[in-house]
């Protein structure tokens, strides 16, 4: 088998990468068509604009405008439907995966290699955020990119390695901001390498070019900073919770107290496994323990008090997804690890039987954790909140009897999900004398008269029946919001469920008296 194996190293070597990439491709694909949420429709918000409007849209939102910037393209090519554009976050993990599979070929060698992106392609949180119409992916794609050719930058010193990785530096700050964390852990190995030389001509100018690639916006991201840090986001503060809910999320896609009975058992095993692994191997895991470690410790303190908590775990998925990394490769290691002469033959035994035993609770555990994902969906992990958009509006048509009304959101965030789905027949509104303007995201919708009712009276003047979509009190098991014109009167009314919560949004058919 071994002679086999190794008479079609070449074309494996070749094969590996891309049947990896499609089968994460696959995984994602099985879910592209669910309900957008807030985040992913603002990212498709954005794209009715023109690039100078998204800069300057972005400026006062809270990430950075490349991402926006990729997606408008790509959605004029392949389209503006929810399967066409969250392909192109699928197809970043995919060149994610490649970038991996080539430092990793690179590094440890092509056994460990195809290991090691084995796992990450069947990561549960990378599937999960690769099904995102979101940044997440194409961070991840950039940053081990990044890694890969800071390696070869540092191995033969060629200049153009480190340009190349100047502008992968200034790109992944483009991109998502967070990828400075990332480069930090890259400096602290920089550092580790070259000790009293990382002050030489050629570091310097490459941090100093990346920083020149990335100074037009700089401006804008300071300001961004301001505007987050006042605000007092949604993000919780940063609790031992938060810690090992980063780990579970990681490893099952679930919180620390919905890892129970055989799951914990699985997950203590798993724990077992890779923390052994970094532990034996922690030499030779140098630059994948720095991108695991020092993002989430970086995070950690920039979450303390005074400062507003920023630790979200998508943030940082290439931490997340350098578990699954140091898994395939530390079992690769683990197996070619020498053996001693005495006994060798019941020893060699014990290590089949541990590497195999270890590698089916890895990816048992990463199957539970797919399972979860495809369970779950695309809730918020945060709020445990599934988003209503496309349940809401298909339930709109289905009780529209072909009359074409208007429908009104109560709300001008779920404005935001209804709007990627609306058509001439159906089209969705929000109310502009009850929007509150003070948040950056909702600034599209200002900018836009698409939508928007300015005149609520004037729009209704012609008017003798709309939809009117709202939340439910739980309470009094009523609609929220009352509309703001008491000569409209509720018609007809429908409930609608949420997985398995209680009825959480009213769908309500008003006629004028």
């Amino acid at each position: 088998m071994r002679e086999f194996l190794l008479a079609r190293k070449r074309i494996i070597c070749i094969v590996a990468p891309i049947v990896f990439g499609l089968l994460f491709m696959v995984l994602c694909m099985l879910q592209l068509k669910q309900s957008i949420w807030f985040d992913e429709s603002y990212s498709a918000y954005l794209t009715r604009f023109d690039y100078p409007q998204i800069w300057n849209l972005t400026a006062q939102d809270v990430h950075p405008p490349l991402f926006y910037f990729v997606l408008k393209t790509w959605a004029h090519f392949f389209g503006h439907t929810d399967f066409a554009m969250r392909m192109l976050s699928v197809l970043m993990g995919a060149v994610a995966i490649l970038f991996a599979y080539l430092w990793l070929k690179y590094k440890y060698g092509a056994a460990a290699a195809i290991s090691a992106t084995a796992l990450l392609a069947i990561s549960p949180v990378f599937v999960r955020y690769g099904q995102e119409m979101r940044m997440y992916t194409m961070v991840l794609a950039i940053v081990f990119a990044a890694t890969y050719v800071l390696q070869l930058a540092i191995d033969n010193g060629k200049k153009r390695w480190w340009v190349i990785y100047a502008v992968l530096l200034a790109l992944g700050m483009w991109t998502h901001y967070f990828c400075a964390l990332a480069w930090i852990a890259h400096l602290v190995y920089l550092i580790y390498v070259y000790r009293k030389k990382i002050f030489q001509k050629t570091i310097i100018l490459t941090y100093v070019g990346a920083v020149a690639l990335f100074a037009p916006w700089m401006p804008s991201m300071l300001n961004q900073a301001g505007i987050v840090q006042s605000a007092g986001f949604w993000i919780p503060d940063v609790s031992v919770s938060t810690l090992s809910g980063f780990w579970t999320e990681s490893l099952v896609y679930k919180t620390p107290d919905e890892v129970k009975n055989w799951l914990l058992i699985l997950v203590l095993f798993a724990t077992i496994i890779i923390v052994s692994l970094m532990i034996k191997y922690r030499a030779k895991f140098r630059m994948l323990l720095l991108l695991l470690l020092v993002p989430v410790a970086l995070l950690v303190l920039v979450s303390m008090p005074p400062l507003s908590p920023m630790f979200i775990t998508r943030y940082i998925l290439y931490s997340v997804v350098s578990i699954a990394i140091i898994s395939g490769v530390g079992l690769v290691l683990y197996a070619r690890s020498p053996l001693p002469k005495r006994n060798r033959e019941k020893k060699l035994r014990r290590r089949v039987a541990a590497v195999i035993l270890s590698a089916i609770v890895l990816v048992s555990t990463s199957v539970c954790g797919l399972v979860s994902v495809y369970a779950t969906g695309n809730y918020n992990f945060n709020t445990h909140i599934k988003s209503p958009a496309k349940d809401l509006y298909n339930t709109i048509v289905t009780l529209d009897n072909d009359e074409n009304l208007a429908i009104i959101s109560a709300s001008e965030w779920l404005y935001f999900d209804l709007a990627f789905y609306t058509t001439k027949e159906h089209s969705v509104y929000f109310m502009d004398e009850t929007t509150d303007y003070r948040y950056g995201s909702l600034m599209p919708l200002k900018a836009s008269e698409v939508g928007r009712i300015g005149d609520l009276d004037r729009f209704l003047a012609n008017r003798k029946a709309f939809w009117y979509i709202t939340t439910i009190d739980e309470n009094t098991k009523k609609p929220a919001t009352e509309f703001p014109r008491k000569d409209w009167t509720i018609r007809d009314y429908s409930s609608v469920k949420l997985n398995d919560q209680s009825d959480v949004y009213a769908i309500v058919k008003m006629v004028k008296e």
